[in-house]
C-alpha cells in the first residue's frame, strides 16, 4: 500500500503539466495492517541508517544532529509498531537501541520494565533486565530480578543456569555453586558444566573442577573457553603434562586464540624449556599486545635474555613504541643488573607519551636502590608538579620516606594526595599501611574499613582487614567472609592465600589451613612470615618434619621475630 500511495503520488506529479487531463483521485487511506508494515519498514530503514553510520566510523558524513535525530525517529516508528502489535522482541529490539546511548542502560532498562509489564513471564525480557543491572554492577538487584522469576517457574533450568552465570561473574562462587548444583546433572549444559568448573576452581575444590569441566569438553569439543580453563585448573594440580597437552589441543584447531599461546609459553617456562617457549613466542601473532604478554612471561620467570628476543619483534613495524623502551628498561635492570642502561632506555620515552609518569616513577625507583635518596625524591617531587592528580606519585614519594625511616613524611605526602584526591582507594590504603608501620593499628584499621566500604572489591583492603582480625582473634567469621572474597579477587595472590590459612588457623580449621598454606609457599617462596605460619599450621598437625621446615625457611628468609622463630624450633 506504501509503495502504491507513492507511485500515485509521482503519477499526480507528472500530469499536473498536461491541460485537460483530469486528476486522479487521491491515494486511499492506509489500513491498520498496512500503517504497521510500513512503520516496521521505516523503523528498519533508520536502524539500517544507523548501523550504516557506525560502520562507516570517522569516514560517515552525518552530524550528531543528524544521528539523533535519526535515533528519534527511529524509536517513534518503533513506539507506534510497539502500539499496535506488541511483542517481547520489539521491546528487546527498543532497549537495544538505548544500550549504547548516552542517555545510558536507564532507558534500556525502561524499555524491558515496560515489556515484562506486559509478558511478566517472559525469559528473555528478564533476563535482558537483570544484564542492564550487571552492566550498571548492580549486582544485587540483578539476582533480585532472576530470583523473582525463579520462584514462578523453578523448573526453568535455563534462567536457572543464566543466575548462576551472573553470580559467577560478580565473583559470588559460593552462591553461583549453589545455583548450578539445583540443575539435574543429565541437564546441565557445557556452558553449565564450565561454570561450575570455574566457581570450583576459585574455590579451592581443584578434582571436582577438573571433572566438570573435563564434562564440558566432553560435551563440546571445541568449546576453548572450558578447555583453558581446564588446563589451567592441571597447571594448579602441577599436572603440567595434562595441561600442555590441552593447550596444544586448543593452538590446533585455532591459531587465533592467543591465551593458549600464551598459556603454553609460561608452562614450558615453568618446565625450564624457554627454547620451546621462544618459539611458541616468536611464531605467534606480531600484535603488540601478544608481544608485551609474553615478555612479562619471560621477564617474571627470569629469562630476560629470551625476554629481550621477543620484545624486539616490536621494531619491525617501523615507529618503535614507548613500551619496548620501558621493558628494555626492566630487563637491564632486573636481568642485567645495570641501572644507568636501563635509565638510557627510559629516556627514549618521549614526554609526551602515556607511558611517561611511568616512566618517571622507575626512574626514581632505581635512584632510590643506588641509594641516590634526594635525587630520587626530586624526580616523584617532579611526578607531582607535573600530574598533580595522579595518585602514583604521592604513593612514590611516601614509600621513598618510609626507604629511609621518615614515617611522618610519607604521612604527610599521603595527606596531600588525598586533600587532592578525596577518598582515592590506593591513597587511603597506603596511608593505613603507614599507620601500621607507626604502631597505630586502630586507626589504620578504621582506614581501611573505609576504603571496602567504598570499594568492596579492593582485594588488598579486605586482605588487611581480614588478617588483622585474626591477628587480633576477633571476628573471625567476618575476617573468613573477607580474606575469602580477597583471594576469589586475586586468585594467585600468595599473600593473601596466606592470609585465608592464617585465618582457618585461627578458627582451628587445620585441614583448609594447611591446604591454602601449601598453596601461599608455591607462589610466594622467599616470605619469612608465611614461611613461620607454615611451621605453626604443621606444629598444630603434629607434621613436625614440615614445622621444622617451614621455622627454618623463616630463619634462612631474615624473618624479622627470628629469636621467636628459634624458640619454635626448640620447642619441636
Amino acid at each position: 500500500m506504501a509503495v502504491l500511495a507513492l507511485l500515485a503520488l509521482f503519477a499526480m506529479t507528472g500530469c499536473a503539466a498536461r491541460t485537460g487531463t483530469p486528476e486522479l483521485p487521491p491515494a486511499s487511506p492506509m489500513t491498520e495492517t498496512a500503517r504497521l508494515d510500513y512503520d516496521y519498514l521505516v523503523y528498519q530503514d533508520l536502524i539500517h541508517q544507523l548501523q550504516r553510520h557506525i560502520q562507516e566510523g570517522e569516514s560517515s558524513k552525518l552530524t550528531v544532529e543528524q544521528v539523533n535525530d535519526l535515533h528519534a525517529r527511529a524509536v517513534e516508528a518503533l513506539d507506534r509498531v510497539i502500539a499496535a502489535a506488541p511483542s517481547p522482541q520489539l521491546y528487546a529490539d527498543k532497549a537495544a537501541m538505548f544500550w549504547n546511548h548516552p542517555d545510558g542502560t536507564g532507558q534500556s532498562r525502561n524499555a524491558l520494565k515496560e515489556g515484562l509489564e506486559r509478558f511478566p513471564d517472559n525469559r528473555m525480557l528478564t533476563v535482558y533486565l537483570a544484564n542492564s543491572y550487571v552492566a550498571d554492577n548492580r549486582v544485587d538487584d540483578a539476582i533480585s530480578v532472576m530470583d523473582n522469576y525463579l520462584d514462578r517457574h523453578q523448573d526453568d533450568l535455563e534462567a536457572r543456569e543464566r543466575l548462576g552465570q551472573m553470580l559467577m561473574d560478580a565473583g559470588r562462587d559460593a552462591e553461583a555453586l549453589d545455583v548450578l548444583k539445583q540443575i539435574p546433572e543429565k541437564d546441565r549444559t557445557a556452558d553449565a558444566l564450565y561454570a561450575m568448573g570455574r566457581v570450583q576452581g576459585n574455590l579451592g575444590m581443584r578434582k571436582a573442577a577438573i571433572a566438570n569441566l573435563k564434562k564440558a569438553v566432553a560435551i563440546d569439543p571445541e568449546y576453548t573457553e572450558a578447555m583453558v580453563e581446564l588446563a589451567y585448573q592441571y597447571e594448579l594440580a602441577k599436572d603440567y603434562v595434562a595441561a600442555e597437552e590441552i593447550y596444544s589441543t586448543i593452538l590446533d584447531q585455532s591459531e587465533s586464540f592467543p591465551e593458549a599461546r600464551l598459556r603454553l609459553i609460561n608452562l614450558n617456562l615453568k618446565l625450564n624449556d624457554p627454547g620451546k617457549a621462544l618459539d611458541l613466542a616468536l611464531s605467534g601473532p606480531p600484535t603488540k599486545s601478544f608481544i608485551l604478554d609474553a615478555v612479562l612471561m619471560f621477564i617474571n620467570d627470569g629469562f630476560f635474555a629470551q625476554g629481550s628476543t621477543v620484545l624486539d619483534m616490536l621494531t619491525s613495524g617501523g615507529a618503535v613504541p614507548a613500551e619496548y623502551y620501558f621493558y628494555k628498561a626492566v630487563i637491564a635492570d632486573e636481568g642485567e643488573n645495570d641501572p644507568a642502561k636501563a635509565m638510557g632506555f627510559l629516556d627514549q620515552v618521549d614526554k609526551t607519551d602515556r607511558l611517561y609518569p611511568h616512566a618517571l616513577r622507575f626512574k626514581a625507583q632505581l635512584l632510590a636502590a643506588q641509594g641516590k635518596d634526594a635525587e630520587a625524591l626530586a624526580m616523584a617531587a617532579e611526578g607531582k608538579r607535573l600530574y598533580p592528580d595522579a595518585s602514583i606519585f604521592y604513593i612514590l614519594e611516601a614509600g621513598l620516606l618510609k626507604q629511609t625511616g621518615d614515617l611522618s613524611g610519607a604521612e604527610l605526602s599521603l595527606r596531600q594526595g588525598l586533600a587532592r584526591l578525596p577518598n582515592d582507594p590506593e591513597l587511603t590504603y597506603e596511608l593505613a599501611m603507614v599507620y601500621e608501620a607507626l604502631g597505630r593499628r586502630p586507626e589504620g584499621l578504621a582506614l581501611m574499613e573505609t576504603v571496602i566500604r567504598a570499594h568492596p572489591d579492593h582485594a588488598n583492603a579486605l586482605n588487611y582487614v581480614g588478617y588483622t582480625l585474626a591477628e587480633e582473634n576477633r571476628e573471625l567469621d567476618r575476617a573468613l567472609v573477607l580474606v575469602t572474597k580477597a583471594s576469589a579477587l586475586d586468585p594467585e595472590n600468595g599473600y593473601i592465600l596466606d592470609s585465608v590459612a592464617w585465618v582457618h588457623f585461627k578458627k582451628n580449621d587445620l585441614a583448609k589451613a594447611w591446604e591454602y598454606i601449601r598453596y601461599a609457599v608455591d607462589v610466594v617462596e622467599k616470605d619469612p612470615t608465611i614461611w613461620e605460619h607454615y611451621g605453626d599450621i604443621a606444629a598444630a598437625l603434629g607434621k613436625v618434619k614440615e614445622a621444622r621446615k617451614g621455622y627454618n625457611f623463616s630463619l634462612k628468609f631474615q624473618s624479622p621475630q627470628a629469636d621467636e622463630v628459634r624458640e619454635k624450633l626448640k620447642q619441636l
